[in-house]
């Protein structure tokens, strides 16, 4: 796959955000040593939020990534179930520690699209061929976030967007598994929200006037790393499903059934963790990622880039 050549500020981008690999000396020692173990009460919000963030980010302020990859595949009432597109991301996930029992987590996510079955990316402007309506359409890689979460012995909250979820007081209580001795999580969300996109300025690319989505996200990791107090974080594996709306780029509008989403990854220490292709491709068409002190700093997702493109932003 052709690359451009690495810039001297990307290049030290990337080996600040290759900071992390502080971690993976951590974790081997955690490895090889006598294991230490201090049992948390799950019961209890403060074993919930150390369990959790331990899982997810860290304790300690510090970037990780997230990558995962799956497909997406249409599914239209009458119809079989359908895939469209392969997709492979990584998220610079952000700690920052405030204080005791006290964080806030930040989201910036670049996703790349594959052909179905295919070891390769797709290149800018290559179409697919939509399955229900036969029609060409033009995938575009996409990025996400900044998504800033905050983090206590309380329900977690998001921060700073246009979706802001109040402080509702509730204690943090998560449904907690052990089996194996994994210990298991997964989260379910869901989502109402006014669409970006509206349908009578957008009638093919619009799922509608609102952007509905339901949301199952699971974290794992062995029960001792999480007991081992001398651990900010844990490698952990990921599983996401989820049903959408359309995406623009599907030009669905004004049909009937929903997107379903089947994701599952790992959490990195660094970079140099994640495929050498994938970040190949991810500094031609998403060299802002790569930015530090921070990628971008104003919320974006597909639906906005889909908004700007079709203006001539």
């Amino acid at each position: 796959m052709p690359t451009d050549p690495v810039s001297r500020r990307e290049a030290l981008a990337l080996a600040m955000a290759a900071s992390g690999l502080a971690a993976a000396p951590e974790l081997a020692a955690a490895s090889t040593a006598r294991r230490r173990r201090e049992a948390l009460d799950l019961g209890t919000p403060a074993g919930n939020v150390t369990a959790y963030l331990k899982l997810r980010a860290s304790l300690d302020t510090r970037d990780v990534f997230m990558w995962f990859t799956g497909r997406l595949d249409l599914v239209v009432p009458g119809e079989p179930v359908r895939p469209i597109i392969d997709v492979e991301s990584l998220i610079l996930r952000r700690t920052e520690r405030l204080g005791p029992l006290a964080w806030t987590v930040t989201d910036w996510e670049a996703a790349l699209y594959r052909p179905l079955g295919e070891d390769r990316y797709l290149e800018p402007g290559e179409t697919v061929k939509n399955p229900h309506t036969g029609e060409a359409v033009t995938p575009f890689h996409y990025t996400e976030g900044p998504v800033r979460f905050r983090f206590t012995d309380r329900e977690p909250r998001i921060v700073g967007s246009r979706d802001i979820l109040p402080d509702t007081g509730k204690p943090f209580s998560y449904p907690w598994r052990v089996a194996g001795g994994q210990l298991w999580m997964t989260k379910s969300s869901y989502i109402r929200a006014p669409n970006w996109l509206a349908p009578a300025e957008f009638p093919r690319e619009s799922s509608g006037p609102e952007v509905i989505v339901a949301t199952h996200s699971t974290l794992s990791a062995p029960l001792a790393d999480i007991e081992d107090p001398s651990l900010p974080f844990v490698r952990s594996d990921f599983a996401y499903s989820a049903s959408s709306g359309w995406l623009p780029w599907m030009r669905m509008g004004g049909v009937a059934g929903h997107v379903a989403w089947a994701e599952a990854g790992r959490k990195l220490a660094s970079l140099e963790e994640a495929p050498a292709a994938q970040l190949a491709m991810l500094r031609r068409v998403h060299p802002r990622w790569f930015a530090r002190p921070e990628p971008w700093p104003e919320f974006t997702n597909q639906y906005l880039q889909h908004k700007a493109r079709a203006s001539g932003v």
